[in-house]
């Protein structure tokens, strides 16, 4: 599912029926929202949905495929959702 989509289902489900301009600004809200929480928490929580959470990759040395150099790959943070045991 696209965010084209999930604006179109939104504005769908919605009980005050929002346009498609007005239920994708909302969504963007609540992107934001859910970024700056993350980024302060390090992890987010919604009950009986899933966690939003940081993790840290740790640094690896990997080789490229055509001249077999090696090459080190940094650590990076990436967002990782896990979603509870009612939704699975």
């Amino acid at each position: 599912m696209n965010k084209r989509d999930l604006t179109k289902l939104y504005s769908e489900m919605s009980p005050e029926n929002p346009s498609i301009v007005q239920a994708g600004k909302e969504i963007e809200e609540f992107l934001e929202t859910v970024k700056e929480a993350i980024a302060l928490d390090r992890e987010v929580r919604f009950p009986k949905r899933g966690i939003f959470e940081i993790l840290t990759r740790k640094p690896r040395v990997v080789a490229n495929p055509v001249t077999r150099e090696r090459m080190t790959v940094y650590p990076k943070k990436t967002v990782r959702f896990r979603a509870s045991k009612k939704i699975k």
